[in-house]
């Protein structure tokens, strides 16, 4: 088991804060999108409903996957937290408005397997339309914005040369 330090309180309390603020600004882009706007369908009402929890999850995957790199430079250290964080938020974003829709519409749904799979393709297909489809700039900043503050303050661990 390992021990707890003051480092490991202090990593875990930041990527929950950081976690927490990606969540609420990746919802606050989405709403002020569509805040101006009467055209928006149904579909997009439950992506933008569940946008701020998938980057909330996404944010927490980034900042815990960062180990596996943890002892690159800078510049690997980022791209692959935004790799990360773009692949989580879209699966996340696209799962968790499969399970919105099976909540609140069961009678709707068909619950066979082919059908449960059917559902959650378009469901993911959906939300990643929502999201980049037309391309948002500030979710572009916000999330190269999230990569380079997981490369400055995530976990690092010291180079190590093969002699």
């Amino acid at each position: 088991m390992e021990k707890l330090t003051f480092s490991k309180v202090v990593g875990f309390i930041l990527a929950a804060a950081f976690a927490i603020v990606i969540g609420v600004s990746t919802w606050a882009l989405m709403v002020g999108d569509y805040m101006n706007t009467n055209l928006v369908n149904e579909q997009t009402q439950h992506s933008v409903r569940i946008v701020g929890f998938a980057g909330l999850l996404a944010a927490l995957v980034a900042w815990w996957c960062q180990r596996f790199v943890a002892h690159r430079g800078f510049f690997i250290r980022m791209l692959f937290a935004l790799f990360i964080f773009l692949v989580a938020f879209c699966s996340f974003g696209g799962f968790l408005r499969f399970a919105y829709i099976h909540a609140i519409y069961p009678s709707q749904v068909d619950w066979s397997l082919a059908g449960l799979y059917a559902s959650s393709l378009n469901d993911f297909y959906t939300f990643l339309l929502d999201m980049l489809l037309p391309p948002r700039l500030g979710f572009m900043a916000l999330a190269i914005g999230a990569a380079i503050y997981i490369a400055l303050f995530g976990i690092r661990e010291p180079r190590t040369v093969e002699l």
